[in-house]
């Protein structure tokens, strides 16, 4: 069974875990809610990198699911969505964006021709930090940006599976939540220390850092929901 917001897979049987998730989902998607990130997440791309999009280089949109925020980068040249997910190829946004169906850890581009990467959500699902980061720095070329948005997993709700405390609890319990709202990927251990060490290990000089609040309840508990990090090679 496939998750209609964000096409993650879940189990057939529906558990509390599973109906709890797609509950709040449900109500984040009535109003508006991630149609007015993707918008914002695509002002701050344009913000950070809005030089490096227009002079004619390869621009690619790692993870880009279904081309929610993909399809507000029009106007790059050459743009290209990528993901591992077929489902999400299939149902893009926008058919006319170019799309490859591909590893973050193994991209089909030569080394040194790509000129900006966007990834977007994308670190936390992968477990071989330190592979990303080093094919990411092989396929951009010298000089070229790198846009990371990932979230805060320490937040007292955690942003995927909207579970109250989810690193607090025990590792068996944590996996039973995330295969249950189809989050089995989702590598909790990714942190804005881990990401930031893990790229400058393989080449990657942070240029910018900006901490992403989204709700009042981030500034009450003082903490985060998320970052964004601009790098470069």
């Amino acid at each position: 069974m496939r998750d209609l917001t964000f096409g993650r897979d879940l189990a057939s049987r529906k558990n509390a875990f599973t109906r709890f998730y797609l509950a709040i989902v449900k109500i984040l998607h009535a109003f508006r809610y991630y149609d007015a990130r993707n918008k914002r997440y695509a002002s701050l791309i344009w913000e950070f990198v809005g030089s490096s999009l227009g002079q004619g280089r390869v621009v690619v949109d790692l993870g880009c699911g279904p081309g929610g925020m993909t399809s507000l980068l029009r106007g790059v040249h050459q743009l290209i969505g990528v993901d591992l997910d077929r489902y999400y190829l299939l149902r893009f946004v926008d058919p006319a964006i170019p799309r490859i169906q591909a590893r973050a850890e193994c991209l089909p581009f030569k080394d040194g021709r790509v000129g900006v990467i966007v990834a977007v959500s994308l670190v936390e699902h992968v477990a071989d930090q330190v592979g990303l980061f080093r094919e990411l720095a092989r396929a951009l070329e010298s000089g070229g940006r790198l846009v990371l948005q990932f979230p805060e997993l320490r937040f007292p709700i955690e942003p995927h599976t909207k579970w109250p405390l989810l690193h607090l609890w025990k590792p068996a319990l944590q996996a039973r939540i995330l295969a249950a709202t189809g989050y089995a990927d989702l590598n909790m251990s990714v942190s804005l220390a881990h990401v930031v060490r893990d790229a400058e290990a393989a080449g990657f000089r942070v240029d910018q850092t900006m901490l992403l609040w989204h709700f009042k309840l981030a500034r009450i508990v003082r903490q985060p929901m998320g970052y964004f990090v601009l790098l470069r090679r």
